[in-house]
């Protein structure tokens, strides 16, 4: 029988698996944070090297503002035209030469002033005279200085009317003007001595520019410049290990979240989405899968997986090469759903594919086709496990399912990437399937047996029939073993006929009567040629014997740690019934007064589901057909009809299918199922002539005399 826990039990080993779901998953996916340097920081060395796991542009802003700078610098000055110094030119010039003729000039009713006089007055009142030049424009004519001044004018014109920018006068005195006198004739000296130095000093920029105009321009041209773009490319790396990170680098990082963050900030965010699994969770199998959560040894199984996929989902992140995303469609992802569907049931697999797929978007962030592969392939991978009913089947399952992750990476990795990627993919889809494969088979022994969990896998181990159990059972108890494969082939059609687990319940038939190896000629199908012991007992012994074979068996099945499955099988397969011919025989011989039905009837329990009452149905139809072909060799099918509706009626008169789940619809098919399972096996045979003898008899003769109805009680000394 099942080992129950007790309250306090329950609630902390509920407790337990909170706490490993809601502390034990956020360490482990925060253990890579947890032992790193530290995060990145802009100006300070790189604590390692973090390659873009996708390409990124991020905007230079240094590289911009010289882009912008250079483009400001080369627009041009907004410049107008400055009429009055084109008038200033000239004037100065003209200026220049009358003073120079007011020098020469004598004085009213005086005499001209020397030479030597007229040279120091032209010095102090025209500066850009030097002495030489001073002296020869005083050994000049009227008529040779009018002309030079005529044609010295006509040289400021011709250069006022040229655009002189700021800037620009010297070269203009330096160039334009040689080039303007040597078109001219001048008197010898004049023109470089007195012309060139006067015309130089008067010349200005004839051209101004305008501030606002040039501000206003230069700042579109800076508007008008693109950002200048850095590129880190897939793979490249976005900084190295101990080199100084720059603001572009940062930004970067920071845009694929490569930045890290504080351990205990990582720590708080994988603690939050680790309680919000946990919450839902709790909350959905409350309310809609009520089985597991009264089941604490399933609730810790399934933290005890989440926690060990976490682990192994942080391992391959740290240990994928940085930036190459694609490496981690090797993580096996198909492990948790498969292994909860095997331990557990299909529904139990797919609900597993949330916190999976979760789980992974948490772990890499940057990369959402990993976290829809992982919820693709676990879905997928529940499927492909939830019908094992050979050994097989789960070798085939993990030959299907990692092609199914090949497929799967290779169609996510071009949907959310490009075509380049998909035969990485597929590779590493591929990887994870083997992986998955040897987690799946190398843990499920483990998980088995460590939580109790019985599973398709131990099923067939126990269906094998050179288990030492059933061995013992066919050495001892021929008879019995005999009669529990039938039983277990009548059960296994009939579970399939009303989708029960078949395989649960004609490995539990098997083992059902294993408690007779103990005593196994106190019963009738064991009894080959030799008297029938019962008769030399007391009805209450016999009864207690007959009992004594469910207690017996629980006890050889712990000793061979069957699973708590299989030994319900062996303690309710008789449920509470009567042991009805060693009651009659007791109140025969004690009186009816005398006799108390509770003494003989089975301890129980009454079966508590659907498999275990199909268990005790077969057994009693198969045990009483086999006694009513003891004395008819040709049973009709009319007499099974009436034997298996017959005892269907009884144990459900009796009360005990009121525990198990089964519907009227089911009881009829599980009827029709038995009835042909047991027309097959008890066809008519056709009579031979004995050797010697004229007349015909059965191959397999036994006594008759006795009306079918009146063998049916031996059913009940069967057991």
């Amino acid at each position: 029988m099942r080992s129950r826990l007790t309250p306090a039990t329950s609630w902390l080993t509920r407790a337990l698996a909170l706490a490993l779901v809601v502390l034990a998953v956020p360490l482990a996916l925060s253990a890579g944070t947890l032992l790193q340097e530290g995060p990145v920081r802009e100006g300070e060395a790189a604590p390692r090297t973090i390659a873009a796991p996708e390409p990124v542009q991020v905007m230079d802003p240094q590289a911009t503002r010289r882009a912008e700078n250079q483009a400001a610098a080369g627009v041009d000055p907004v410049e107008s035209e400055d009429d009055a110094a084109r008038a200033a030119i000239v004037e100065d010039v003209r200026d220049a030469f009358a003073t120079l003729r007011d020098v020469r000039a004598a004085p009213a009713g005086g005499d001209e002033p020397e030479p030597d006089e007229q040279v120091e007055e032209l010095l102090e009142r025209l500066p850009a005279l030097d002495e030489e030049g001073a002296e020869r424009a005083t050994d000049l004519s009227d008529d040779q200085l009018d002309r030079v001044g005529s044609q010295a004018e006509q040289v400021a014109i011709a250069l006022a009317g040229q655009r002189i920018r700021e800037g620009e006068v010297d070269e203009v005195a330096g160039q334009q003007l040689a080039s303007e006198l040597a078109t001219r004739d001048f008197p010898a000296g004049a023109a470089e001595h007195v012309v060139e130095p006067l015309v130089a000093d008067a010349l200005q920029p004839t051209v101004i520019e305008d501030r606002e105009a040039t501000d206003e321009a230069r700042a579109e041209a800076r508007d008008a410049v693109e950002p200048v773009l850095r590129t880190f490319s897939r793979g490249s790396a976005i900084v190295q290990a101990g080199e100084p990170v720059d603001e572009v680098q940062m930004q970067a990082l920071q845009e694929l979240g490569l930045d890290g963050v504080e351990p205990w900030r990582f720590l708080l965010r994988a603690l939050l989405l680790s309680s919000v699994l946990a919450g839902a969770g709790m909350l959905y199998l409350r309310e809609f899968r009520r089985d597991l959560w009264s089941s604490p040894r399933r609730l810790l199984l399934l933290a005890v997986l989440l926690v060990a996929y976490a682990v192994t989902l942080e391992a391959i992140t740290v240990a994928a090469p940085e930036g190459q995303t694609v490496w981690l469609f090797a993580l096996p992802v198909g492990a948790v759903p498969m292994l909860t569907t095997i331990l557990l049931d299909p529904p139990a697999g797919v609900l597993s594919v949330i916190p999976v797929a979760a789980l992974a978007a948490f772990a890499i962030p940057n990369d959402p086709a990993v976290a829809v592969y992982a919820a693709a392939a676990g879905v997928v991978s529940a499927s492909l496990v939830s019908r094992l009913s050979a050994r097989g089947d789960l070798r085939r399952a993990a030959v299907q399912s990692t092609l199914a992750y090949a497929a799967l990476a290779a169609a996510t990795a071009t949907a959310f990437d490009d075509l380049d990627a998909a035969a990485t993919a597929a590779a590493m889809g591929l990887a994870g399937g083997i992986i998955t494969a040897v987690i799946v088979n190398g843990s499920l022994p483990f998980l088995e047996s460590g939580f109790g969990m019985l599973t398709a896998t131990s099923l067939l181990d126990l269906a094998d029939r050179n288990h030492p159990l059933l061995r013992e059972l066919e050495r001892e108890a021929l008879g019995t073993y005999n009669h529990s494969i039938m039983v277990s082939q009548m059960v296994e059609r009939a579970c399939r006929a009303v989708d029960a687990d078949a395989l649960l319940a004609s490995v539990a038939a098997l083992y059902h009567d294993v408690g007779k190896t103990r005593r196994p000629f106190f019963f009738i199908e064991n009894q080959f040629a030799i008297a029938n012991p019962h008769d030399e007992l007391d009805p209450y012994e016999s009864a207690q014997i007959i009992r004594d074979h469910v207690t017996d068996g629980i006890a050889l099945g712990r000793r061979h740690r069957l699973p708590p499955e299989i030994i319900d099988g062996m303690a309710s397969h008789h449920g509470t019934t009567l042991i009805a011919y060693f009651y009659e025989r007791a109140r025969q011989l004690h009186g009816d007064e005398a006799v108390a039905e509770e003494d003989f009837r089975y301890p129980g329990p009454k079966p508590g589901s659907r498999e275990m009452a199909i268990l005790m149905l077969a057994d009693g139809c198969e045990s009483a057909s086999r006694a009513l072909a003891m004395g008819d060799r040709n049973l009709g099918r009319d007499d099974l009809v009436r034997l298996v509706h017959d005892l269907t009626e009884a144990r459900i008169q009796d009360g005990q299918l009121d525990e198990a789940s089964l519907t009227f619809a089911d009881l009829s098919v599980i009827q029709e199922s038995f009835i042909e399972t047991l027309v097959g096996v008890y066809h008519p045979r056709i009579a031979y002539p004995a050797r010697g003898q004229g007349e015909a008899t059965s191959s397999a003769a036994l006594p008759a005399g006795e009306p079918p109805q009146a063998r049916r009680g031996a059913a009940e000394r069967e057991g």
